[in-house]
């Protein structure tokens, strides 16, 4: 009679309609901090009272395991990867898809080209402030709600600008666009730094690193293209529907993943525009096919559910809104460990924006060639940068369990390793030293070569390993910077990126005064050798990068305590 009963029972709505492939997809995608059924339930209840009385007669013989870090399924976290990867690609191919139009907005709108120039310049400058609000945003409100907002900000941004027909609209717009859109890096490594383990996370770090770098080879390829056929208002149009388009998907899928909100992923988030539609569509499915209590609603017990995945209740999953505090960002600078990171990345930065930004003017001064021809030759570096990126996120992790092995601390790619006595700063920044000692010995030459006007390979070449060893040096300062706040990610990213984009924007701005007035052989080789010169700073924080972090910690540890005791004062009066 049960299995009866059971062959009754409605199918969850929706999921029947789908081929059987596409089920088994969406069952991995499905949260699984679901309410347990009210007979599942008493039964998991009393199973667990057995087993407790068991536990207290038999003494514990094994030492207690760390808790698992995550809870998502493999098919979650890579679409969670995925989906921050293509968030992160939005912001600099905004900038990059500009390029090619900007002939034309001087001739449209009659201005002269450095009026269309400051047009950049506000939009880096925005690239790089906005992040120290919404980065803040992100860990403190959660990841889900910083995402939305910012492509909501971003489309609509698109959309004016598609529109608009005045210079001072074109500006403001610009910098709404760059608002919109620049967080989005920063929430990227937050989000990762949620769902990975220091043991994993150079691999997942490399995709989105990948896709940052990209965008920049394929914008002007891109913005060459459609201005050419479809005029300047095409690009905007473009980037409006790809960004509406990712909005929905991300909506419809992706989960919230901070931890001080949802944990290791099995904590339900309280408010409902924190849950995916797929959540929400998969908790009514779920409240469907149970019984009705006394008052008539679904016999569903959220926060008991809660409780049986090891988390706390509905309380521990609310946290309130607040408007961003930005001086967290700079207050992350005043730690000397992440003022030397962050300070190199700016180095390297300026010189790989000073690469770019030389390359339209080089390029056509030798070779003659268009908008459109340039833009391709844009493609061996963002092919460099995309291999770059992901052979190192693997090089990382494997020299993370190296360093496992060699201190024999216990290796659990799907456990949270305790940092304290390990000396996460030597596993990252080995790899480092190699890496960035090629880019160096291939930057310094680059500009002589141009100078000897070589055949069209040889920049090419270079170029090609330019950026695979400077996005893979990037990224693994990146990454030891996330090992370093793995409270405050996001936050870290937004200092970080701050820096970035305003050392970039220096960069864009005085490279073409460094050419005419150093030559081009003298100006990257002055370049290369400030990189070189400034691998100094990295090699501190080799030595003292651990006792500044555990002084970090014992700090942050105290004031925990003194917060703890002043509550606890307050409850006595």
């Amino acid at each position: 009679m049960s299995l009866l009963l059971q062959s009754l029972r409605p199918p969850p709505p929706l999921l029947c309609l789908f081929p059987r492939k596409i089920q088994e997809i969406l069952h991995q995608m499905q949260p699984r901090n679901l309410p347990p059924r009210p007979a599942a339930a008493a039964a998991a209840a009393a199973a667990t009272k057995d087993t407790e009385n068991e536990t207290e007669a038999t003494p514990a013989t094994t030492e207690e395991q760390p808790q698992v870090y995550s809870t998502f399924s493999k098919a979650q976290t890579r679409m969670i990867v995925a989906m921050v990867t293509l968030a992160s690609f939005f912001s600099p191919l905004s900038g990059q898809i500009y390029y090619p139009v900007m002939p034309t907005l001087v001739k449209s709108y009659h201005l002269t080209p450095a009026l269309i120039n400051l047009t950049i310049t506000t939009y880096m400058i925005l690239q790089g402030l906005a992040p120290s609000f919404m980065g803040t945003f992100a860990d403190s409100g959660g990841r889900r709600p910083a995402y939305i907002i910012a492509f909501t900000i971003y489309t609509a941004a698109n959309i004016g600008l598609a529109l608009q027909n005045s210079y001072a609209a074109l500006m403001i717009l610009r910098c709404i666009q760059s608002a919109g859109s620049s967080g989005t890096i920063s929430f990227g490594y937050g989000v990762i730094a949620d769902i990975a383990t220091p043991a994993e996370r150079g691999t997942y770090i490399g995709p989105m690193a990948a896709g940052v770098m990209v965008a920049p080879a394929l914008g002007p390829v891109i913005g060459g293209i459609l201005a050419k056929f479809l005029g300047w208002r095409s690009v905007f149009w473009f980037l409006v529907i790809i960004s509406g388009g990712f909005l929905v998907v991300f909506v419809l899928l992706v989960p919230e993943t901070a931890r001080r909100i949802v944990g290791d992923g099995s904590v339900l988030p309280a408010e409902w525009w924190r849950r995916s539609v797929l959540q929400w569509w998969q908790l009514r499915s779920h409240a469907a096919l149970t019984r009705p209590n006394s008052d008539g609603h679904p016999d569903v017990d959220v926060d008991a559910s809660r409780s049986a995945a090891g988390q706390p209740g509905g309380s521990a999953a609310r946290s309130k809104l607040r408007f961003p505090n930005p001086l967290k960002s700079f207050v992350i600078l005043l730690e000397p460990d992440a003022l030397i990171l962050i300070s190199y990345i700016g180095v390297v930065m300026f010189a790989n924006i000073a690469l770019l930004t030389s390359t339209p003017t080089l390029f056509t001064k030798i070779y003659g060639f268009n908008d459109l021809q340039i833009g391709l030759c844009f493609l061996p570096l963002g092919a460099g940068a995309s291999l770059g990126a992901i052979i190192n996120g693997k090089i990382l992790d494997r020299n993370y369990r190296r360093y496992c092995t060699l201190l024999s601390v216990p290796l659990d790619r799907k456990r949270n390793t305790d940092l304290r006595n390990f000396p996460i700063e030597k596993a990252r920044l080995e790899p480092f030293l190699c890496i960035i000692l090629l880019a160096i010995v291939t930057y310094t030459p680059y500009g002589w070569v141009l100078q000897q006007r070589a055949p069209l390979a040889a920049p090419l070449i270079l170029q090609f390993i330019l950026g695979f060893s400077m996005i893979a040096s990037t990224n693994t300062l990146n990454t030891l910077l996330i090992d370093l706040f793995p409270d405050r990610p996001a936050t870290a990213s937004a200092a970080c990126n701050l820096v970035r984009c305003w050392l970039g924007a220096v960069g864009a701005a005085v490279i073409d005064y460094m050419l005419s007035g150093m030559g081009w052989g003298w100006c990257f080789t002055f370049l290369g050798l400030v990189m070189l010169l400034s691998l100094g700073l990295v090699y501190v924080e080799f030595l003292y990068g651990m006792k500044w972090r555990e002084k970090r910690r014992v700090r942050r540890e105290e004031r925990e305590k003194e917060r703890r005791d002043l509550e606890a004062d307050k409850g006595v009066a």
